[in-house]
């Protein structure tokens, strides 16, 4: 191996370590839910009516995916807004009987704490604050902090602590439910059971998983951008995908929802075009749709890679280019294991195009206007 070729190597090394922990993050988190439980309690104690969930970038992805869950399970209107947003649309409407959950890797993210603040202090709503820094002016800000348990994160790109943020709101989303009784007993006990999986899940799959997306990662070096497509939960994986390949990867990621592509973007999609598609495995509709529209990309004659689940081993669903498959999972836990395929083909990407994805050119850990 030549210097040059050593030199890549060491580029992104630190977010692929950090990548390889999250297995044991994960156990962290559900090892330590009780913390979560209390707040639970507390938000069904207080008879919350709505449920904010509020931050920016990686975090305001992460809680727009489980609003999904949140509205499905403990049937408390859930919304998920980007923190500055919040102070002017939603903090007029605020009422003492609201929860705020404020997100932030690094608890410092300057509109969350303001809008938990606002919330905290004028409005008397509960606040919750999402850290992976329990000394973090969030933490200090909030009525409860909830740890992410992932240690310092080094890299720039959120990794650990974006998929520590989905089982944070996941633990969240179950306990809330079961103290409502809004869903069952058995349903509660199979959904924690395929959740406490998914560490696991995780851990034997990076490997094999890796090692495909290095192989594949060289037929996008000169991509310069790309649509990533997803619905339901998976909307706002894209969404996460989309941010990834900008900061890691230098390519121009935008994210729409299935139905929304053919309004209007499907004309751009050529030759020249990459379309990430993000497949679940229930042979549901929003999984009908999404096949049906990659056949009228595949027309045009766009590059197609696809992330799915598959309970049929070896069987690629639908018109796809390259295929990379992710163990199964329910689709409210589908955001967990979906975008730790984006977070390796981003990482092999940069390293390709000599790009050290652990710092970024103009980025911060913490984004400063």
């Amino acid at each position: 191996m030549n210097a040059n070729n050593l030199e890549l190597k060491k580029h992104g090394i630190i977010t692929e370590n950090e990548i390889y922990e999250i297995p044991q993050t994960l156990n962290n988190i559900i090892k330590n839910k009780q913390e979560i439980i209390k707040i639970a309690q507390e938000i069904v104690s207080r008879r919350i009516k709505h449920i904010y969930i509020i931050g920016a970038g990686s975090s305001y992805h992460a809680g727009f995916a489980m609003s999904y869950m949140f509205n499905r399970i403990t049937k408390i209107p859930t919304f998920c807004e980007f923190s500055m947003e919040f102070q002017y649309k939603i903090q007029p409407i605020l009422k003492k009987d609201d929860c705020i959950i404020g997100m932030s890797q690094s608890g410092e993210t300057q509109d969350t704490i303001e809008s938990i603040i606002i919330a905290k202090d004028k409005k008397d709503c509960l606040t919750i604050g999402i850290t992976n820094n329990n000394i973090s002016v969030l933490a200090k800000s909030s009525d409860y902090s909830l740890s992410l348990y992932c240690r310092e994160e080094k890299s720039i790109l959120a990794t650990k602590t974006y998929i520590n943020q989905l089982a944070v709101l996941s633990i969240l989303a179950l306990e809330i439910a079961k103290e409502r009784k809004t869903i069952e007993l058995v349903e509660y006990n199979k959904m924690f059971s395929e959740l406490d999986k998914i560490p696991e899940l995780i851990r034997e799959s990076i490997p094999s998983l890796h090692n495909i997306i290095k192989l594949y990662s060289h037929y996008f070096k000169f991509a310069e951008f790309c649509f990533i497509l997803g619905s339901g939960p998976d909307y706002a994986t894209a969404m996460e995908a989309s941010l990834k390949l900008k900061e890691g990867a230098r390519i121009f990621g935008q994210a729409y929802s299935t139905a929304e592509f053919p309004h209007g973007p499907i004309t751009l999609a050529d030759s020249r075009t990459w379309i990430l598609a993000l497949i679940p495995h229930e042979d549901d509709k929003r999984k009908r749709i999404l096949i049906s529209l990659l056949e009228r990309i595949k027309e045009r004659k766009a590059t197609i890679l696809g992330v799915y689940e598959t309970g049929e081993k070896g069987v690629i669903p639908g018109p796809i280019d390259i295929a990379i498959q992710i163990p199964n999972t329910i689709m409210d836990f589908q955001p967990l294991i979906m975008i730790l395929a984006v977070q390796l083909l981003t990482l092999e990407i940069s390293r390709i195009k000599g790009i050290d994805c652990d710092t970024p050119k103009f980025l911060t850990k913490v984004s400063r206007i």
